[in-house]
């Protein structure tokens, strides 16, 4: 069910290939299709909203319907066990003080660096946002909350949101309304990508889209953002666990099956240099397994990009981690706390035995959402940072401008810039 490959003299090449790879997000297969449907949102707006709900989840909606109401929002509180409207708000809360640490102060300062020369930054919000929130094989209420959390901590003065109508649920809606989302939209897939990026009568057009998605979604997504910024083009879910002689085999086994039930195309990699703690976890896997619900998604996942890999110490272990570059990176070791200077590429990392991958899916209130693939060597997690911008300001005396006239003068003449040099100089002319 589950593989022990032994990395250093494995000789089965493609395996290894295929583990490192995982499922990479290849569009191409399926952007002529997503194509046809982008343009049709473009040229007939709600119509083709209702035609694309009809085809793909059989229900039938009016312009009037597609937008969830007020009414229908304060109704999903009373649908709810108090206990889950509790959790819900707990989520919230902590989702919301997380991102609350991390907005910078938006004041706007100049220092001066030369005399007379004085320059800053300015940090805004984006205009208007659009998140999108899976909801396929599961609604997904904790995107929903993670994500508006922090386009609201931003400061976005218009948060829309678009979801597919299998989560048109009480919890969905609740999560939105308590993370501060402003408009919320039953329009799912390549239409909701669509209708947020060029607008239809119902859903006026957001400067940026964020959120997870399907290779539909995906490709949507790389369709659309020459017209509207996008965060990134994301994959399946991914986890790696690296761990030494002395982690628990049973929580181990635990966290890859919960990768595993995300997606069949999810990932979840053990590296370990302990052979036995790889058998004990591979026979855990496969005990584990027998009392879980979404079976037949673990066994695709568990056989295609699922491994435990069997390195020869410490230093290959972080070696494979930094190379394999997780969206998520668990470590199970004696002092966690010591590796995390040398784990350069993940998105998220977990130390330590009681910190599973799925108390940052639901409590710990950190971003879930996450570049996957190669994409955490280069790119951040989704954050209040994913929905500000900022703007470089200089001010400038005359006695500052002086200051800096010969390094123009001088930069201008080797790039043979003449207009530029004559910018300067004409303000000392009279």
């Amino acid at each position: 069910m589950i593989d022990i490959i032994d990395w250093s003299s494995s000789d089965c090449p493609l395996r290894k290939k295929k583990i490192m790879q995982r499922s990479a997000v290849d569009v191409a297969e399926v952007l002529p299709g997503v194509r046809s449907w982008v343009d049709r949102v473009k040229r007939e707006g709600d119509a083709a909203l209702i035609a694309y709900a009809m085809e793909f989840d059989k229900i039938c909606f009016t312009s009037d319907t597609l937008r969830v109401s007020r009414q229908e929002i304060e109704e999903a509180y009373g649908k709810v066990a108090p206990e889950t409207l509790a959790a819900i708000r707990r989520q919230v809360a902590l989702s919301r003080a997380f991102q609350e640490r991390q907005c910078a102060p938006t004041e706007f300062r100049l220092r001066e660096v030369v005399h007379g020369v004085l320059t800053g930054k300015r940090i805004s919000p984006i205009e208007s946002v659009g998140l999108y929130v899976p909801a396929g094989s599961a609604p997904l209420p904790t995107v929903m909350q993670v994500l508006g959390t922090a386009a609201k901590a931003a400061g976005v003065p218009r948060i829309v949101a678009c979801f597919p109508p299998q989560g048109r649920l009480p919890e969905m809606l609740i999560a939105a309304d308590l993370a501060g989302v402003d408009e919320l939209y039953c329009i799912g897939g390549v239409a909701g990508i669509a209708a947020m990026a060029y607008g239809t009568e119902t859903l006026a057009p957001v400067a940026k889209i964020v959120g997870p998605g399907s290779v539909y979604v995906q490709a949507a997504k790389a369709l659309v953002r020459d017209d509207v910024a996008i965060d990134m083009i994301a994959g399946p879910s991914e986890g790696l666990m690296l761990a030494d002689a002395r982690a628990n085999p049973t929580y181990i086994a635990a966290d890859v099956l919960a990768k595993a039930e995300h997606d069949p195309n999810a990932a979840g990699v053990v590296v370990t240099w302990s052979a036995k703690l790889a058998e004990m976890t591979r026979q855990e896997v496969e005990r584990l397994y027998q009392d879980l619900s979404r079976k037949e998604i673990m066994k695709d996942s568990l056989e295609r990009y699922c491994a435990i890999i069997l390195v020869n110490d410490l230093e290959e272990a972080i070696a494979f981690a930094n190379d394999y570059s997780p969206e998520h990176l668990e470590v199970l070791v004696e002092d966690p706390l010591s590796l995390l200077p040398r784990l350069r590429n993940a998105a998220s990392i977990f130390l330590g035995d009681y910190a599973p991958i799925a108390v940052g899916d639901y409590a710990s209130g950190t971003n879930h959402v996450l570049p996957t693939g190669i994409w955490p060597r280069t790119c951040s997690p989704v954050s209040v940072r994913t929905f500000q911008k900022e703007s470089e300001v200089q001010y400038l005396t005359k006695d500052g401008l002086s200051n800096l006239r010969e390094i123009v003068q001088r930069i201008s003449a080797v790039e043979g810039l003449d207009a530029h040099r004559l910018s300067v100089d004409i303000r000392f002319s009279s």
